[in-house]
């Protein structure tokens, strides 16, 4: 829920809603939770910012801590780093 408050929370237009994070288009159009429905943000836009938001949670729960990291960096080089420690998490949390 807190990705998709954090996303159209940034609307003025945004009155708040409880219960689940809409999962399709025809649950956001359900939706009231907006002072007005035509300057609502598309669903398009919406569910694309939730997918790179799911992606970056993902990621930054998926990369070692920063003293890790920086030990390998001084251990092993930028290049190691990369391959070792970046690209792994990236290619299994592709963005969208």
């Amino acid at each position: 829920m807190a990705i998709f408050d954090n996303i159209v929370n940034v609307s003025d237009n945004f009155k708040g809603y409880t219960g689940n994070p809409p999962t399709n288009e025809a649950e956001y159009n359900a939706l009231d939770c907006w002072t007005d429905k035509s300057k609502a943000p598309s669903w398009a836009s919406v569910s694309s910012d939730m997918e790179l938001e799911e992606v970056k949670h993902n990621r930054r729960e998926d990369y070692p801590d920063w003293g890790t990291q920086l030990e390998k960096i001084a251990d092993d080089g930028i290049d190691a780093w990369k391959a070792d420690m970046l690209e792994p998490v990236k290619a299994k949390f592709p963005k969208p």
